[in-house]
């Protein structure tokens, strides 16, 4: 299925209608929340980059909570209930907090095909630090936060 979707091609057993009621084809399937992809894909790929984080760090937890806002001023994402995909301890320095968001695209949706692949990502990782970095850095004791943006597509 990757390497049909990879090279534009049509992917047998797929269902005719998504259930969101959309006519169901790989562009559809790569870009609908309701009966695409997009979690199983988010999902897969924050799993497997878990698992192999915790043959590195021994304290790695998925779909981590930020630590709650006490009054402190910052940017972005300010929810109580604010979490990220992956926190590992100690990862770039003993004992320190880092916190890995996954996003997983698809650089040719319509809001995206006018933009190279690169910019797309780009965007993407500019857009997950300004929600997140500024909270992880002041408010997790000088945490760490690198966005992950991945896509199927070169």
């Amino acid at each position: 299925d990757a390497l049909n979707i990879r090279y534009f091609q049509e992917i047998r057993g797929l269902p005719s209608k998504c259930p969101c009621g959309s006519s169901f084809n790989i562009t559809h399937a790569l870009n609908c929340k309701k009966g695409g992809f997009v979690h199983m894909r988010h999902d897969n790929i924050r799993d497997v980059l878990a698992k192999l984080l915790s043959r590195v760090v021994h304290d790695v937890e998925t779909e981590a909570a930020l630590l709650p806002l006490d009054g402190e001023e910052t940017t972005g994402n300010t929810a109580d209930a604010a979490r990220l995909d992956i926190r590992a301890r100690g990862f770039w320095r003993h004992g320190q907090q880092s916190y890995f968001d996954v996003r997983f695209t698809n650089p040719f949706c319509a809001t995206a095909m006018k933009s190279s692949v690169k910019s797309v990502l780009d965007q993407h990782e500019k857009e997950k630090k300004r929600n997140y970095n500024h909270r992880v850095m002041t408010n997790d004791y000088n945490g760490t936060f690198p966005p992950l943006v991945f896509t199927d597509f070169d």
